[in-house]
């Protein structure tokens, strides 16, 4: 199996670990998309051109917190709150950021399990 049918494999897993989850991607970098998957009966959101430079936004934000890890420490994940979805970023294998949308109402614990099942997911692969 490719490398890119793993990452499609894993998004459609990562999918399933909570009914809330609307989209799990991969993206590189630069912001572009390795890997998607979106939830069956889910309405984008984004136009096409919108969902790229979220992702490329995604990446740099991603990019520019590393150079906090000496002060800080290493990030864990990134929630980012909006109306009408809550957004996870977080690093992976140094290389790539996992990008997930949810529906309102998910309790802060469950975004957690939900980053360590994740997690979990991409390490299996």
């Amino acid at each position: 199996m490719s490398k890119s049918n793993n990452y499609k494999d894993a998004c459609d897993r990562i999918l399933g670990l909570n009914p809330k989850i609307r989209y799990a991607g991969i993206v590189n970098r630069f912001g572009k998309t390795i890997a998607g998957s979106i939830r069956n009966g889910v309405k984008p959101l984004f136009k096409p051109e919108e969902a790229r430079d979220e992702f490329f936004l995604t990446a740099v934000r991603e990019s520019m917190r590393e150079r906090f890890y000496n002060s800080l420490g290493k990030s864990s994940f990134t929630l980012t709150v909006h109306e009408k979805v809550d957004i996870i970023s977080f690093l992976y294998d140094n290389r790539y950021i996992v990008y997930i949308s949810l529906d309102k109402g998910l309790s802060y614990n469950d975004i957690e399990r939900i980053v360590r099942e994740a997690n979990a997911v991409l390490l299996g692969m």
